[in-house]
């Protein structure tokens, strides 16, 4: 017997329905999502590199203040089951997850997480590098996902504290050799060596939220990362500053004196210049960074990395409320991936 569907059940659609393109309008109208072609008239790019020697300075003077030290560390992950881990200081440790392909292509992605941790969206972006044969391996953000969600640590003003989230690494100054920052992307940096050891030579790295940002980062301190992709990650500092929290971002990424040596636009010349860099950003993201003037940064970076033999784009994913890399970013993503294959 052909079954019906309840007039009941109809109306609460037609309700429910009204009521979601109803909120979507409110929105538009108090301001909380722009208008499409809104920007800000304030803006304007700071750009404090502008040739290879300034971008090779400004490297040096990152490397130097994140890790103490004139060149990146030669950490090593351990093997450990199936993946791997980095020993990081002060009891901190980065564990790696791997995925194979069942028709390896030769070449890596290394896979970064946001303060969410391993989700259904990061699940989805792997399984499209694994099937286009990439090697991946995974990472997730200090405190979060399968690291260690609590770390004990001695402070020489507190004595032994328990951290459990990131505001808290401002405290980890006095024991640390260089920046806390270091905890972000120090694990990014013991992969790229094992993986220049293992012999390959095309690695890539994605990043989603806050794993986007420590993919900008990583590729700005990294140069043997060959290509980048930070998605759903960061925008300028002064594209933050008018509005509410949501679109502020975490500690990390606010630290006054990263911003005084590198903003957002520095460190982006800096990830693609000789190389490429592809930011996603999603038109109606329900997390963050989702108004049209968050692209506006872009002709300016562009024109610097142009200059200087590499590639950097905004892609502006249409229609994505989700914060994620959707299907269509992830096409992007692999091709330009393909298009930098070593021959």
């Amino acid at each position: 017997m052909k079954r019906t569907r309840s007039p009941v059940l109809w109306f609460l659609l037609g309700v429910l329905t009204t009521a979601v393109v109803g909120l979507v309008l409110a929105l538009y109208l108090t301001g909380a999502i722009p208008a499409p072609g809104e920007t800000s008239a304030a803006y304007q790019p700071q750009i404090h590199v502008t040739d290879a020697a300034d971008v090779a300075a400004l490297r040096l003077r990152l490397i130097d203040y994140i890790f103490a030290a004139a060149s990146l560390p030669d950490i090593i992950p351990e093997i450990a089951g199936d993946g791997k881990i980095i020993h990081l200081p002060n009891g901190f440790a980065s564990v790696v997850t791997v995925s194979r392909p069942a028709e390896p292509n030769g070449a890596l992605v290394i896979y970064h997480t946001g303060h969410e941790g391993y989700t259904r969206r990061d699940r989805a972006a792997i399984q499209t590098f694994v099937r286009a044969g990439y090697l991946v391996w995974r990472l997730d953000m200090p405190l979060l996902g399968a690291n260690l969600h609590e770390v004990t640590v001695s402070l020489p003003e507190t004595g032994p504290v328990v951290f459990r989230q990131h505001k808290q690494f401002a405290f980890l100054d006095e024991v640390t050799a260089g920046s806390p920052l270091r905890y972000f992307v120090e694990p990014v940096i013991a992969l790229v060596n094992e993986a220049e050891a293992q012999g390959f030579q095309d690695i890539f790295m994605v990043g989603l939220s806050g794993g986007g940002w420590t993919t900008q980062l990583a590729a700005a301190l990294d140069v043997r990362i060959d290509a980048s992709y930070p998605v759903a990650a960061g925008v300028p500092l002064a594209l933050r500053f008018d509005r509410d929290q949501r679109n502020w971002g975490d500690w990390e990424e606010n630290l006054p004196d990263l911003q005084r040596l590198a903003g957002f636009e520095d460190l982006s010349i800096l990830g693609a210049a000789g190389r490429s860099q592809i930011q996603v950003l999603n038109q109606f993201d329900i997390c963050c960074y989702n108004e049209p003037r968050y692209t506006q940064y872009a002709p300016a970076i562009q024109a610097v990395v142009a200059s200087l033999g590499g590639h950097y784009e905004v892609y502006w994913s249409r229609g994505e409320f989700l914060h994620r890399a959707n299907p269509a970013a992830l096409r992007v993503i692999l091709d330009d991936m393909q298009s930098r294959r070593t021959p």
